[in-house]
């Protein structure tokens, strides 16, 4: 499965930006065929798909799932956090593949909506205040410097978004 790019996905866009795509997305996620319980307690199979409850009833718990059915997951979930992340990217006024990628990453993780999950850190990379954005992610209250829940549950996703910050920074502030 891990050789193959979807098909689905083949008529997203350039093939080196998909193959990245998917290469970090599948480095990031991981896959297990049967269901289990994520750092949440969510239900969640294949590569990061969190079930529905209707894919809970009809696939609980150790259950294995079908490689296809795990394929056809997949391409959803990237369709949505493709669209999310490209939406995101016109917002900050870039097209860098590298950007869209660790975009796409974070909606993939978070869900298309996660800016309204996360409005502060939003605002400040709506405005250009990357540091800002940047002391958002890593800290609940940034002054107190207290872990945010982010980064103790999936420090290596955290990292990875703070490079993209960091990259759109360099690219708005003309360096790149």
């Amino acid at each position: 499965m891990w050789g193959l790019i979807p098909d689905r996905l083949k008529s997203l866009g350039k093939k080196k930006f998909k193959e990245k795509l998917f290469e970090h997305l599948k480095d990031r996620e991981g896959f297990k065929q049967s269901v289990y319980l994520d750092t949440l307690g969510k239900a969640t199979c294949g590569i990061g798909h969190l079930l529905t409850k209707e894919e809970k009833e009809k696939y609980p718990v150790k259950c294995l799932v079908p490689n296809n059915v795990i394929t056809k997951w997949f391409e959803e979930d990237v369709a949505t956090a493709l669209k999310a992340g490209r939406r995101d990217a016109k917002v900050f006024s870039t097209d860098n593949d590298d950007v869209i990628i660790g975009l796409v990453s974070v909606n993939y993780q978070l869900g298309a909506s996660w800016s309204r999950k996360f409005p502060k850190t939003w605002k400040h990379l709506a405005h250009r205040e990357y540091d800002e954005a940047i002391q958002e992610v890593l800290y609940k209250n940034p002054p107190d410097k207290e872990p945010s829940s982010w980064i103790e549950q999936t420090p290596v996703r955290v990292k990875d978004f703070i490079k993209t910050i960091e990259l759109l920074k360099e690219i708005n502030n003309g360096s790149r």
